[in-house]
C-alpha cells in the first residue's frame, strides 16, 4: 500500500483495521448460520464444514484475480481487501470448528498443530513476498504474489474438499480398559486396614 498506492498506513489506521473488523463481523455471521443449518438438520456437519470452508477460501480466491488485474485503483485495492478478508471470516464456521466436531479430546492439540503449520506458513509468505518486490516494489511485481495466492487458496480448497470430515473419529475416545488397566489395581495405593493395626 506505501510504495504502489502510495497510502501511508501509519496515517491510516481505519484503512489498515477495516478487513480485520470485517473479518471478525463474518466469523460472527458464518457461525449463526452454520449452527442454524447444524441445529435444523438440513446439513450434515461434513458437508457444512466444507461448504463454509470453501465459501470463505475460493471468494477471496476470485478477490485476488479482481486485485491482480485491478490493483493500481486505490479504492479498488482497499475494497477488495476488505471484502476478502471479510469473507474470509467464514473459516470459523469451517474448517476452525472441525478439530471439535472430529475429536472433542483432542482439538486443543489439533487446533495447536494447525495453527502452528498456518504461523509457519505466515512466516514463508512473507519470505516469497521479501523476495518477489526485494528493490523492486511495483505493481507487476505484487500481481505475482497476487496470483501465488489465488493458488494457495485453490489448492486449499480443492484438498478439505477432498479428504475434509466433520464425522467423530474412532482416535477420539480412548478405550476405557487401556487408561486404568482393566479395573484392577496394579499397586495398591495404601496397605490393607489388617496389616496396618497388626
Amino acid at each position: 500500500m506505501d510504495h504502489v498506492l502510495k497510502f501511508n498506513i501509519k496515517k491510516n489506521g481505519l484503512l489498515s483495521s477495516l478487513p480485520y473488523l470485517g473479518k471478525y463481523a463474518m466469523a460472527i455471521i458464518a457461525s449463526y448460520f452454520a449452527d442454524r443449518l447444524l441445529r435444523s438438520g438440513r446439513l450434515s456437519v461434513t458437508v457444512t464444514r466444507k461448504a463454509f470452508t470453501t465459501f470463505a477460501v475460493l471468494t477471496p480466491a476470485f478477490l485476488m484475480v479482481i486485485q491482480a488485474f485491478c490493483g493500481e485503483d486505490a479504492v479498488v485495492t482497499v475494497v477488495v481487501f476488505t471484502a476478502s478478508l471479510f469473507f474470509n471470516g467464514a473459516v470459523t464456521a469451517g474448517y476452525l470448528s472441525n478439530g471439535l466436531d472430529i475429536a472433542p479430546n483432542f482439538s486443543g492439540t489439533i487446533f495447536g498443530m494447525a495453527n502452528t503449520l498456518s504461523s509457519f506458513g505466515g512466516w514463508l509468505s512473507t519470505k516469497i513476498v521479501a523476495i518477489l518486490t526485494n528493490e523492486q516494489q511495483t505493481f507487476a511485481q505484487w500481481r505475482y504474489v497476487f496470483w501465488i495466492l489465488v493458488g494457495t487458496y485453490a489448492a486449499g480448497a480443492l484438498v478439505y474438499l477432498l479428504l475434509g470430515s466433520g464425522e467423530l473419529q474412532r482416535w477420539n475416545s480412548v478405550e476405557e480398559e487401556a487408561v486404568n488397566g482393566g479395573g484392577k489395581e496394579m499397586q495398591p495405593l495404601k496397605k490393607d486396614e489388617k496389616e496396618v493395626l497388626a
